[in-house]
């Protein structure tokens, strides 16, 4: 069965800086693994504690399909430079993002914050969402500055949650609800 992707969202969605489209086989590229087992692109994220390969990232893929979650590729011109996913509440109306800019050239070049208000201006245009929540980790500033700058507003602190280097940290959420 084909992913539901398009009763959530219509892609490709266009920002100033990116283009995003729906995740596919195609994307399941080498590049695409080896960010997944860099350091410093997971640096922030629990996947830094797995190990990926072909299977294990096609089996995340399929995860999406007949399901109301999505998986987005986001392009800068025609080059993959990284991913997004929407993991969609219908009954409750939410969407939490997340985003991973795997090719580190494009890293503060703002590619990161525009495919994140594409995305979720796209989910607010296109669907019932009325609120989008997102989280991190109080020392990614790159990500906190990204969800600050989109409108959204702090949505709860889990101090000292997880552990970076050694260092407990704070999680971060944040939220933007549709009439704001």
């Amino acid at each position: 069965m084909p992913n539901q992707l398009s009763k959530v969202i219509h892609l490709p969605l266009t920002g100033k800086l990116v283009r995003l489209q729906k995740f596919t086989t195609e994307n399941l590229t080498n590049e695409y693994i080896s960010w997944l087992n860099d350091f410093d692109v997971v640096r922030y994220s629990n996947q830094r504690f797995r190990q990926h390969n072909q299977e294990t990232c096609r089996a995340y893929f399929n995860s999406f399909e007949n399901s109301d979650h999505i998986f987005v590729a986001i392009y800068q011109d025609t080059k993959f430079i990284g991913t997004m996913t929407a993991y969609i509440s219908r009954i409750h109306q939410t969407a939490d993002m997340g985003i991973m800019v795997g090719d580190r050239q494009y890293w503060g070049k703002g590619v990161g914050k525009d495919a994140w208000t594409t995305l979720m201006q796209g989910l607010f245009e296109q669907s019932q969402l009325r609120k989008i929540t997102g989280g991190t980790l109080r020392c990614n500033k790159a990500m906190v500055n990204i969800m600050v700058s989109s409108g959204m507003q702090p949505d709860g602190i889990r101090i000292d949650q997880e552990l970076v280097d050694g260092n407990a940290v704070d999680i971060l959420h944040f939220a933007k609800f549709s009439h704001a």
